[in-house]
């Protein structure tokens, strides 16, 4: 997981597409002691209504869509295996205002090719697999 300075964590969706993956995180979170809130497919509506109450203040670890409003950071903890979903995620990002800016962290390995090639292409996805580099960044407009 990148991390993250104590006054950028606000507004902060992290999507894991595994339940194992997610439990994993849940429990990193719950050790750190961070401030977050946690949605999956087995959350009631009561749950989903308090989490985007308190979503302006806490990181949201999810398994699931849940149309949250002011996220600034989306972080992917594996290309999702729907490149809609990917699409769905970056466009819930609102326009920059101030000095917040938005980004998306996208973590991938090279087992990752197939999925990683349904959100940037064929060619960006060889280039990423094969490059030396540890870290890319893709700037959208």
């Amino acid at each position: 997981m990148p991390r993250y300075q104590a006054t950028d964590i606000n507004s902060v969706v992290v999507v894991i597409p595994s339940y194992f993956d997610f439990v994993r995180v849940r429990n990193h979170f719950k050790r750190e002691t961070s401030n977050f809130a946690q949605l999956s497919e087995y959350s009631t509506n009561k749950n989903i209504t308090n989490v985007r109450r308190k979503f302006a203040e806490e990181a949201v670890v999810s398994t699931q869509s849940t149309g949250l409003k002011n996220v600034h950071h989306v972080v992917f903890y594996e290309p999702p295996l729907h490149s809609e979903c990917y699409t769905h995620y970056v466009n819930m990002l609102g326009e920059a205002s101030g000095t917040c800016q938005h980004t998306t962290t996208l973590l991938y390995n090279k087992l990752d090719g197939t999925k990683l090639e349904r959100i940037v292409g064929e060619k960006q996805c060889k280039l990423l697999i094969n490059s030396a580099q540890t870290t890319h960044m893709i700037v959208s407009s």
